[in-house]
């Protein structure tokens, strides 16, 4: 068993690697970090957004205005014609091109022409998808907090542990990996907000703690993948994957705690 904790380089073949662990890594890689440039601007509403929002548009928006201007003579008459504004001033590549006035789901079908009334519904759809969002979150903490528990067991347990523990914990990755990626594809896919304000508040907070909990998501696999090689189980590089893990957990807790309270 090799207990040498100082550093070594990991040789290239290692991290080419195809084992359990690695593979995971690269569904996360593809599902949710190339879609990380459209997560900085994507809304992430609170839980007291989510409760307090209204789903009522202005009735000046149901119809056009037509002030008049009218010359000093009174002959002639200017008639400008206001459209609705339906969609926020910043919206980001993914919502535009989803979701704007000739996105891809409205030239698809699956989603009706930009009006009033399907703003609406558009804002329920999203209340419901970050509603969902906010649920899946919850769910990928308490996995996460389980796949710790059971890497500390076969940590602990040595052989023994990992003969006991490793595949409850095998199955555990799988469920926090499949659930942190739908969650995340939840509020990247969501409709655009009907007013985007520039100003800090916890959803930034939020948003910034989603980029290092999603590095975290990407880095903990690769550790782990490197904790087995020719079957056997290096103690050192294994204390590296358990130190990435409980970061990770801590900075995604952090994140849900500082959107719902």
């Amino acid at each position: 068993m090799d207990t040498n904790l100082s550093l070594k380089v990991i040789p290239l073949q290692a991290l080419l690697r195809f084992n359990y662990n690695t593979k995971y890594f690269f569904q996360i890689f593809f599902i949710i970090f190339l879609s990380a440039p459209f997560l900085f601007a994507q809304e992430l509403s609170s839980h007291l957004e989510l409760r307090n929002q209204t789903l009522q548009i202005p009735d000046s928006l149901n119809s056009f205005e037509i002030p008049s201007l009218s010359n000093s003579l009174g002959t002639d008459t200017t008639v400008q014609v206001i459209k609705p504004k339906l969609l926020p001033d910043k919206m980001s590549l993914m919502e535009k091109g989803l979701w704007g006035e000739h996105g891809i789901l409205r030239g698809i079908g699956l989603a009706p022409e930009l009006t009033r009334e399907s703003r609406i519904k558009e804002l329920q759809l999203r209340r419901t998808m970050l509603s969902i969002h906010q649920i899946g979150g919850f769910a990928s903490l308490g996995l996460m907090l389980a796949t710790c528990y059971y890497g500390q067991r076969i940590i602990d347990g040595g052989v023994e542990g990992r003969r006991n523990y490793e595949s409850t914990k095998n199955a555990l990755v799988t469920a926090t990996i499949a659930t942190y990626s739908l969650t995340a594809l939840l509020s990247i896919l969501s409709p655009p907000p009907l007013i985007r304000r520039d100003e800090f508040s916890t959803t930034t907070l939020h948003k910034t703690l989603a980029w290092l909990h999603v590095a975290g998501m990407i880095i903990t696999p690769i550790l782990g993948s490197l904790i087995n090689t020719h079957r056997v189980f290096h103690t050192d590089k294994a204390h590296y994957h358990q130190v990435a893990g409980y970061l990770t957990t801590a900075i995604f807790a952090s994140a849900m705690i500082v959107i719902t309270f």
